[in-house]
């Protein structure tokens, strides 16, 4: 397998971190970090991606929809009242 080196600036609080996990998973730091990058790449995934659309759940969509909201109903009400303008051209 190719192999490429990456200079990885820590701050010490971090690197003393992994050096402790290494210590207790008995694996040099370097193994420490690849493996916390693959064990830890999908959450990061998960929690920072930009790309987060997704359908709503049931649950949410009855929350989102059925639940009154007397402040937006008037506002709605309110907007559909009004005169509609004629298209300019």
């Amino acid at each position: 397998m190719a192999t490429k080196t990456y200079p990885l600036r820590m701050p010490d609080d971090l690197l003393q971190d992994m050096a402790q996990l290494a210590r207790k998973t008995n694996l040099s730091i370097a193994d420490a970090m690849r493996q916390s990058m693959r064990l830890g790449a999908p959450k990061l995934l998960e929690q920072l991606s930009t790309d987060q659309t997704r359908p709503f759940t049931d649950e949410e969509t009855r929350l989102a929809y059925e639940t009154p909201n007397p402040e937006f109903d008037d506002l709605e009400h309110h907007c559909a009242s009004m005169p509609k303008r004629r298209p300019a051209g």
